[in-house]
């Protein structure tokens, strides 16, 4: 069965699904932003124990979620 051409496509579901892909693609650059950056520390210092990668994953793993919780709260 082929759908009608004239029918109108509903582009709610087409904005939503732009929107929520970005907000994760956004967080998932962050994430790795941080970790990377974390690990170039550690490995500037020569530090035995990954304490810089461990500190900026975790921050930016909380700043996303803060910023996914504070963009579902505006709506």
């Amino acid at each position: 069965m082929m759908e009608d051409p004239k029918k109108p496509v509903d582009k709610s579901t087409s904005t939503r699904f732009l929107k929520y892909s970005g907000m994760a693609t956004q967080m998932l650059g962050t994430i790795l932003a941080f970790t990377w950056g974390g690990y170039k520390l550690d490995e500037w210092q020569q530090n035995k124990v990954p304490v810089w990668t461990l500190v900026l994953s975790l921050v930016s793993i909380a700043a996303s979620l803060y910023l996914l919780i504070r963009s579902f709260t505006k709506q």
